[in-house]
């Protein structure tokens, strides 16, 4: 269990009970990552959408929700990771990524809108690299987005 700041963190499999406050974290974590989209294009119910068929990580503070990831081991993907804005800065996305790559056990890939510098700066500073470079969009894409590779020993 990761300690920071003076508080621990318990990352665990997240259960049914838990899906109203992730799309909550997911509703204002996007609102927050994406200011240049209006507010009312994200709803609570597309949390659900986004993590279907996907394994989701909790972490809890206190017994209380504080952030998610969500995993999509077939392809070694991290989807979504979101943080309660309340909690940001605080140690929980790098212990929320760090045991999503351990799960995935080796190569992880991710992804973030390109002007989300926030969220750039974020992974990099994790030790995930840009591939293809910075400014690259993977076509059909509506927002540009930057794919990102971490690859660990398993």
């Amino acid at each position: 269990m990761p300690k920071t700041d003076g508080f621990r963190i318990a990352i665990r499999a997240a259960v049914a009970g838990d899906a109203p406050r992730c799309a909550e974290i997911f509703l204002n974590g996007r609102r927050r990552a994406f200011p240049w989209q209006p507010p009312d294009r994200f709803r609570l119910e597309d949390y659900d959408a986004c993590v279907h068929d996907e394994e989701v990580l909790v972490a809890e503070v206190e017994g209380r929700v504080v952030g998610f990831v969500s995993i999509d081991r077939p392809d070694r993907f991290i989807n979504a990771l979101f943080i309660d804005p309340g909690w940001c800065n605080r140690g929980i996305g790098s212990a929320l990524l760090r045991e999503a790559l351990g799960r995935l056990e080796g190569t992880a890939l991710l992804s973030c809108a390109a002007r989300n510098a926030a969220a750039r700066a974020f992974y990099e500073n994790q030790g995930w690299t840009p591939v293809p470079p910075p400014g690259t969009t993977p076509s059909g894409e509506a927002e540009p987005l930057v794919l990102y590779r971490m690859s660990r020993a398993g």
